[in-house]
């Protein structure tokens, strides 16, 4: 799509380049070619101010997502120590479980032990000292105190078999927590991928943006100066002719508000410092607008952001230029006189509300117009 719009523009800059060789044509011509040029030269503009809105958009985005991956990167990094901290304590519990059953060993090792010394050396074990007692109180006390003994060891390996499964149990827990940890962590992880992915994507577009807006520029640059030329061989025919003369006339009769000089502003619409190349007068729609001077229409038609214009060619040249009308009485070509309706005012093209923008062009050159019609 960018080759054929570049391509496109080649042409065009081409077509208008053989012209410029020999503007054989008249003024209205020429004017007709001028504003061929500036319409692109403003579809261009446009396009940079959009391109000027999505990079601005796409940086937002790129912000956000640097943001969003800072912020998992910081939870990873909260994640990988708290996994660390687990694995540490799933190694103390290891080592506890180990001890434990150590003790557990040691403890029926004895036990074991002692039966078969018992057995083997026929030492006085339980048996025996059941046997050896002197009287049943005796016999009685001696029985109590191998159940004792009995009690005591089952009980101690009762305890260590419990200490050894709640060890085990919390070994468990600490494993699964550290399972859950680490799913955490590579969802994060992949989370933050796919956010980098798509970070790199919109810095891939916005650096294409840059490229695209970059050629536009070019474009606009190479239009500008074609329009430059068009404008000087519009002023050398124009200054083939001599200046009907005198004071212009009012253009917008009963209204005499001007609310908005010539010279630079901030534009109400596009928001940018810009020459305001002629006078707005403040005036309600449909009201009759007339010619300032006698002279020639060498232009009668929609012009982009101007909207539905009039140009009259006054002779040694001198333009004058009537914007953002609703309405158009007279046709290109048309001779005219001074104060005659030539239009209904409006607001069309780029406009905040009905009003008259009338310019004044010295040799192609925007001048301001109220020296021209002072006194009226």
């Amino acid at each position: 799509m960018k080759d054929r719009k570049l391509l496109w523009f080649v042409v065009f800059l081409m077509v208008f380049a053989f012209c410029l060789e020999a503007f054989a044509g008249s003024i209205s011509d020429d004017n007709a070619k001028l504003e061929e040029v500036n319409n692109q030269i403003e579809s261009i503009q446009a396009k940079i101010d959009e391109n000027t809105a999505k990079g601005k958009g796409l940086t937002e985005r790129i912000g956000d997502l640097n943001e969003s991956i800072n912020l998992l990167e910081e939870a990873m990094s909260l994640l990988e120590k708290d996994i660390k901290n687990t694995m540490e304590d799933i190694a103390q519990k290891e080592e506890e479980l180990s001890e434990a059953e150590r003790n557990i060993e040691g403890k029926t090792e004895v036990m074991n032990s002692r039966l078969r010394v018992m057995y083997k050396n026929k030492e006085i074990g339980y048996i025996e000292v059941l046997l050896a007692s002197e009287n049943f109180s005796d016999l009685i006390t001696r029985l109590d105190m191998v159940k004792k003994i009995f009690a005591h060891d089952v009980n101690l390996l009762k305890y260590m078999e419990e200490q050894k499964e709640i060890i085990f149990i919390k070994k468990q827990e600490l494993e699964a927590n550290r399972l859950r940890l680490v799913n955490s962590k590579n969802e994060k992880d992949d989370k933050a991928k796919s956010l980098q992915l798509n970070r790199g994507k919109l810095e891939r577009d916005k650096e294409d943006l840059v490229k695209n807006t970059a050629e536009l520029e070019k474009s606009e640059n190479e239009l500008l100066d074609l329009a430059k030329k068009i404008e000087e061989e519009i002023r050398r025919k124009q200054s083939d002719a001599a200046y009907i003369g005198g004071i212009m006339t009012w253009p917008a009769p009963g209204y005499t508000r001007i609310t908005s000089e010539f010279g630079y502003r901030i534009h109400p619409i596009l928001k940018t410092r810009k020459l305001h190349t002629g006078i707005d007068i403040g005036v309600p729609s449909n009201s009759t607008i007339v010619a300032a001077q006698s002279g020639t229409v060498i232009s009668a038609g929609y012009n982009g952001g101007y909207g539905k214009i009039v140009m009259i060619d006054h002779g040694g040249g001198i333009v004058t230029l009537y914007a953002h009308n609703n309405t158009l009485l007279v046709s290109e070509g048309d001779k005219v006189e001074k104060g005659q309706a030539i239009s209904k005012s409006g607001s069309t093209g780029l406009s905040t509300g009905p009003h008259l923008h009338f310019e004044v062009r010295e040799n192609g050159v925007y001048v301001n117009p109220l020296p021209w019609v002072k006194g009226n």
